[in-house]
């Protein structure tokens, strides 16, 4: 697949947007970024006081075009879960868009066609995201923020599910108007990644009509065994790369 750049909230739904944006604005407030300039024009250093490890990797990460980084484990999702298109993916760097600290890559993925009415066919959102913060605290922060507005999303149609083997990790499965949704959200020290996987399909109640061709269980287990890994191996690769250690 092609990638091309996105600004504002091209790339994202308005559930998606309900989601992230529900709690927490996920910007700066015009703060300073690490290794920015102070009001007074003064450099400031990423690596200077605090967390160390966790400002450089703030810096980096926000760098990035985040579909160079992510692309592969987007691609190898959405085929993997037998989809029959997707467009260019879309990548939003952080520092700009309606999640400023969200670095996004996206699309929308038909993952079966309807014979006679592309308005039926089973199709949805894909966005693998980046949230880098400049200290385990604030991360940490964010997380929960972001666990909260998908808990206020999905209502009570959700399964939350804990994921293990993160620093802090949930899963919620339910559907928010779009067909069943997957949100995984994990923390890895200083940085979030937060997988979103819209199915168009009512997989869970076995809907008629024109359904995605995998599983519940496939596509929850391909999320936590193989994106969320691969994900961070990516991170890590390329952090490894620029030379940036986590201070771990």
């Amino acid at each position: 697949m092609k990638i091309r750049k996105a600004t504002g909230t091209a790339a994202v739904s308005v559930a998606a947007l309900l989601m992230f944006g529900a709690c927490g604005t996920g910007g700066d407030d015009g703060a300073t970024p690490p290794g920015g300039n102070d009001a007074d024009g003064s450099e400031t250093s990423a690596d200077g006081g605090g967390d160390s490890g966790a400002a450089a990797i703030d810096t980096e990460i926000s760098s990035w075009d985040p579909c160079e980084v992510l692309g592969d484990s987007y691609n190898e999702l959405v085929e993997s879960l037998n989809s029959v298109s997707a467009g260019d993916l879309l990548s939003k760097p952080t520092g700009g868009g309606i999640l400023p600290d969200h670095a996004m890559c996206s699309n929308t993925v038909v993952w079966a066609e309807d014979p006679e009415y592309a308005s039926s066919n089973a199709d949805g959102l894909v966005t693998l995201s980046l949230v880098p913060k400049p200290s385990e605290e604030e991360a940490a922060t964010r997380y929960a923020e972001l666990v909260t507005s998908s808990q206020e999303l999905y209502g009570d149609t959700v399964a939350e599910i804990p994921i293990d083997g993160w620093d802090e990790g949930t899963l919620f499965l339910g559907d928010y108007g779009v067909g069943d949704a997957f949100t995984a959200i994990v923390r890895d020290g200083s940085y979030l990644i937060v997988v979103l996987l819209e199915t168009g399909s009512q997989l869970v109640a076995g809907g008629d009509g024109t359904q995605a061709d995998f599983t519940v269980d496939e596509a929850r287990d391909h999320l936590l065994d193989v994106t969320l890994p691969g994900v961070q191996s990516a991170v890590a690769e390329r952090l490894e790369e620029a030379g940036v250690s986590s201070g771990e």
